[in-house]
């Protein structure tokens, strides 16, 4: 039979439940939308920002291949790589199974092309490279969070609701959005990116305002945990982008957490490693590696559109437009490079 303490211990239990499930993160989002919570995802003063604020205060980094423009790539799709003294010559070398990657074109003709001096590839079973066309950006002015979609979604009208394309609305892969409010439900932060639009943390890569830590002058924090990288004069975000680091599931693989310093530079040259293995690999022509952590650097890729995604083996990949960004504007020698993990608070 219930008394009146045990009817109030029931609703106390009752609204904590609700409040464990369904939290507010103010960490992320903007100020004027403090007012959001799971049972009030709308407020007129948010509204009010969203509608002055529809889009991050941004702008994209020029599309620039630098270094490489107007030159070709192959990998081909074979175990073995046969090479030959002229196109239709005779046969020279073999490369065997295993020794894979992408080969600069010196020239190409009648559908072979060198791929090392005076050494010819069918490209009967060749793949050419397309470098990413997308960049990321100078920052203007941040007064809350912004993010990009790692995936194409729809988005839900309430916090942890279910998918709703036709009210709510959809974002495709790469697209930029501000977050203007969170709300933890069932542990997952979901975020309001739009009028009625809330999306769930694992659909996007977040640029925060507060950096991980601070240095002075220039130098850049690269997350693992959102696969971006933000390049900071001081506490003031500068340019953000997305980058591609190592595999976490591979502790060999890992980009290194810690506090680096850059302490190479190269223009454009090859790559290899993981020499007498099936994860050999062997890039001619990357593009501007800034080595932090002895087999560690900031690089350009033409190979993948992968950014934001775990892919690389230890490196810190960018586009190409980016990584020429930060050769030219940004990196120096002794620049500290920031590598974490953390989710923010």
């Amino acid at each position: 039979m219930f008394n009146i303490r045990t009817l109030i211990f029931i609703v106390i239990l009752a609204a904590a439940a609700v409040f464990s499930r369904a939290t507010p993160s103010s960490a992320q989002g903007h100020p004027g939308c403090a007012g959001i919570t799971y049972n009030t995802p709308q407020t007129p003063e948010c509204d009010a920002i969203m509608a002055a604020q529809p889009y991050p205060d941004v702008t994209p980094i020029p599309y620039d291949l630098g270094v490489i423009a107007g030159e070709n790539f192959v990998y081909f799709d074979t175990d073995e790589v046969s090479l030959y003294d002229a196109p239709n010559g005779e046969e020279v070398e073999v490369y065997p199974a295993g020794r894979s990657g992408y080969f600069h074109v010196l020239q190409m003709t009648d559908g072979w092309a060198e791929i090392r001096p005076s050494r010819w590839a069918s490209l009967e079973s060749a793949h050419f490279a397309t470098p990413s066309t997308f960049t990321g950006v100078i920052i203007n002015q941040m007064e809350m969070p912004f993010a990009w979609a790692i995936y194409d979604h729809c988005t839900s009208l309430t916090p942890g609701g279910r998918r709703n394309c036709q009210q709510s609305g959809s974002f495709q892969r790469y697209d930029l959005m501000n977050i203007y409010a969170t709300v933890t439900v069932d542990g997952w932060d979901w975020h309001l990116v739009g009028p009625g639009q809330w999306t769930v943390q694992t659909n996007l890569s977040i640029v925060h305002p507060t950096p991980p830590t601070v240095f002075s002058w220039r130098w850049v924090g690269v997350s693992t945990y959102e696969q971006n990288l933000v390049a900071y004069e001081g506490e003031r975000p500068v340019m953000a982008t997305l980058v591609s680091t190592g595999d976490m599931d591979e502790e060999r693989w890992r980009t290194d957490a810690g506090t680096w310093e850059i302490e190479l530079f190269w223009e454009v040259g090859p790559m290899e490693g993981a020499a007498g293995s099936d994860d050999f690999y062997a890039l001619d022509q990357v593009p501007y590696h800034m080595y932090f952590n002895w087999r560690e650097a900031l690089h350009g890729v033409y190979w993948h559109d992968n950014f934001g995604y775990y892919w690389s083996h230890g490196c810190v990949n960018l586009s190409v437009s980016d990584a020429k960004w930060l050769w030219d504007n940004w990196i120096l020698l002794g620049t500290h490079v920031y590598v974490y993990d953390e989710k923010p608070g």
